[in-house]
């Protein structure tokens, strides 16, 4: 008994021992963060730090505010004391994770958006191609009855070229959104959606800010609209438009 005392007295002095060793070992840093253990040389928890501020999660707040991290970071990789290095870190960790509320509106209502826009594709097509057919029935018409009205066949050629152009973009954007499945393609965007989120980051985040939340969708929808349009025009042709609805006009 006495013997099974002793040993357990000895591994307790002994842990407790290498606890202090590891404290005031100055090439070993330990602090806690939102449950997670930063353990190690001051280069493996850098480099540690440094992948959860690139983690995906975080790559969307504006890069107005990534300059801010950016800086709070430097100052963290270049502090060489300890003690001062745990409190930069724990003051940029606390920087980085300010922003969760804000990544979490921001995908929410982006995932919403693509969400209604996909309910809404036919119904917005059958009206688009509504829209060319009629513009093109009314030029024909014109070109034919009154072809010396310049003015007028102008102002029909007109309406007849812009019903084209957003009927095959709208087809255009039709097929990108069609494709996005569930969350995800938020969460882990392709390229254009990436692109928007990145181009539209500063400003929703301004509107959380402004107590705007209930405004961010709606002008989600007209941005991300607009967005695709100016991206499909460059690919779409004009040429080889081809009704789904009406067979003659």
């Amino acid at each position: 008994m006495k013997l099974f005392t002793f040993i357990i007295v000895f591994i307790l002095i002994y842990q407790s021992s290498a606890q202090e060793i590891e404290e005031v070992n100055p090439n070993t840093y330990r602090f806690s963060y939102k449950s997670e253990l930063y353990k190690g040389t001051k280069l493996q928890i850098t480099k540690k730090i440094r992948t959860l501020k690139n983690n995906s999660w975080f790559v969307n707040i504006p890069e107005e505010k990534q300059v801010e991290l950016n800086m709070l970071f430097k100052k963290v990789r270049e502090q060489p004391i300890p003690r001062l290095y745990k409190k930069r870190a724990i003051i940029f960790l606390d920087a980085l994770y300010a922003y969760e509320d804000f990544l979490t509106i921001y995908d929410n209502a982006l995932y919403a958006v693509i969400l209604h826009l996909k309910r809404d594709m036919r119904r917005l097509d059958f009206k688009f191609e509504r829209q060319f057919t009629k513009a093109k029935v009314a030029l024909d018409r014109a070109n034919k009855e009154d072809k010396d009205n310049i003015k007028e066949i102008n102002r029909l050629s007109k309406e007849f070229h812009d019903s084209q152009i957003k009927l095959m973009s709208h087809r255009w954007m039709k097929k990108k959104i069609e494709r996005y499945r569930g969350m995800d393609a938020v969460k882990n965007p392709d390229e254009l959606i990436a692109e928007f989120k990145k181009a539209e980051a500063m400003n929703i985040f301004t509107m959380i800010e402004e107590k705007k939340i209930d405004k961010i969708n709606s002008y989600l929808e007209n941005q991300i609209i607009d967005f695709f349009y100016k991206k499909s025009l460059p690919e779409i042709h004009l040429d080889k438009l081809e009704l789904d609805y009406i067979d003659k006009i």
